[in-house]
């Protein structure tokens, strides 16, 4: 391999930024998430403090699992991640069904 080629491939792989970016963007999401979450656990708090249903905030946190679920069953292809998703989106599915039937 030439200087040229070396310097293409190495150009290709670190498209995304090098390995310390790629680091920096997981924990970032990460961090955010469990703000959200934080957060979620609050307002369902006081929800139910005020006697309201929280169902569309767990709804929220079965969707958001439910998605980081279906990532990692699309990428293992393992069953086990693949009824756990299927688990969590019908959950999901309910709970967004309480809200709605909840405010109509």
């Amino acid at each position: 391999m030439n200087k040229e080629d070396i310097l293409a491939k190495a150009k290709k792989e670190n498209i995304y930024g090098d390995e310390r970016e790629k680091k920096i963007r997981v924990h970032r999401d990460a961090f955010s998430c469990w703000g959200t979450i934080i957060l979620g656990i609050i307002i369902m708090a006081i929800k139910l403090v005020r006697v309201e249903s929280p169902a569309d905030i767990i709804a929220l946190f079965f969707c958001g699992a439910a998605t980081a679920s279906l990532y990692e069953a699309i990428q293992t292809r393992k069953k086990v991640h693949i009824i756990v998703t299927i688990v969590l989106f019908v959950l999901t599915i309910y709970y967004f069904y309480k809200f709605c039937t909840g405010i109509f």
